[in-house]
């Protein structure tokens, strides 16, 4: 009998790959909505990272999410995403 296969996902903040469930998923959904999705199945592009805010920061001073969600991340967007990473990290 075969192994169970776990998806593997790459973090956009530290470039490690890690399992799919020991990774948040941060999705643009329809009409360009950042929002944490904690399922890891909501509709729009995702981008994934670590359960951990230094993760987060490096991800977010360098780019990523912006690159790999494909669109524009102000300032303001990324401190608010950098926060809300952060939030759902502590729960």
């Amino acid at each position: 009998m075969a192994a169970c296969h776990e998806p593997e996902r790459t973090c956009v903040g530290c470039r490690r790959k890690s399992a799919k469930r020991e990774l948040l998923r941060i999705v643009r959904g329809p009409g360009g909505i950042l929002r944490i999705d904690p399922a890891g199945s909501g509709e729009g592009r995702g981008a994934y990272v670590h359960r951990d805010p230094a993760c987060a920061d490096v991800a977010i001073g360098r780019g990523a999410f912006a690159r790999a969600l494909r669109m524009g991340l102000s300032a303001r967007e990324a401190a608010r995403l950098g926060a809300e990473i952060e939030r759902e990290v502590r729960q």
